[in-house]
């Protein structure tokens, strides 16, 4: 390891706790073009350190987590992009490998379990995203659909505020947003909550204008640089946490997700004859 990052490790050793002096003393026998190409789950098997404390290890050096260390390693080590096939598919699937990861780090499953009872008990629920949390919106509808489950989604503003405005204090909101600071969100969001209307947020910053207005907040631990709008890993990471509340749905259902999903499956397949 070479350059500011190695700077950063090395600046830190004397006031790093125990676990700390252990993860840096191994990350400093790792080569720099080795480190960049593991996995957070792969380096602490290497290291015999819990991923939490790599994650909080990186943001005490002032990283947004492994990904964004790894980031700045690679180009001080200068390593030249390989444009091969085979190179762009790996990386890409190391970026998503991570970002479900360290999303999956940041979720209570029993608040999961929690949300589920919320939705099975709901008289209404509602879905909403703008732009392309509006996509990630859809497909938490599409999924819940699966085990018998409506939801109403809808990518525009004005129509978000006209169902919102008749939901009550019986009724859950999901909404999305990875800024968490979308103006006609947090707008919906004011509706709601003056409204007596149960607000589950999934969005990427977990102190974001949004969560304020939040019951149940779901944060996804990727993070996104202004330029990466909709980046992959950030739209992965968001669909994770979106199958672990359809599966602690499925769990609270029991038996009966099953006969559900037997059901709509043999709708479509009645449909296609």
């Amino acid at each position: 390891m070479v350059g500011k990052t190695f700077d950063r490790v090395l600046a830190i050793k004397e006031v790093a706790t125990k676990t700390e002096k252990k993860l840096i003393e191994g990350l400093m026998k790792i080569n720099g073009d080795e480190l960049i190409y593991l996995s957070i789950t792969e380096l602490s098997a290497k290291l015999k350190v819990a991923e939490a404390t790599i994650v909080r290890f990186c943001k005490k050096l002032g990283y947004n987590g492994f990904q964004d260390f790894k980031l700045s390693l690679s180009k001080e080590l200068g390593i030249q992009e390989d444009t091969s096939n085979n190179s762009v598919v790996r990386k890409l699937a190391l970026k998503m490998t991570d970002a479900i990861d360290e999303t999956s780090r940041s979720i209570d499953y029993d608040e999961c379990l929690q949300i589920a009872d919320l939705l099975i008990n709901a008289r209404h629920i509602g879905a909403f995203g703008v732009g392309n949390s509006s996509i990630t919106a859809t497909e938490f509808g599409n999924v819940l659909a699966r085990i018998g489950i409506n939801v109403t989604v809808t990518p525009d503003p004005h129509l978000q505020a006209m169902i919102i405005g008749n939901m009550t204090s019986t009724d859950v909101v999901i909404l999305i947003s990875v800024s968490g600071s979308t103006k006609d969100i947090i707008d919906v969001a004011e509706i709601a909550r003056r409204n007596g209307v149960k607000i589950v947020v999934i969005t990427c910053y977990d102190h974001s204008p949004l969560t304020k207005y939040a019951d149940y907040v779901l944060n996804s631990t990727r993070r996104e640089a202004a330029y990466e709008g909709g980046s992959v890993s950030t739209i992965v990471s968001i669909s994770f946490i979106i199958n672990v509340l359809y599966n602690a749905i499925y769990e609270k259902l029991g038996e009966d997700a099953f006969i559900r999903t037997l059901r709509a499956a043999g709708a479509v397949a009645n449909k296609s004859i």
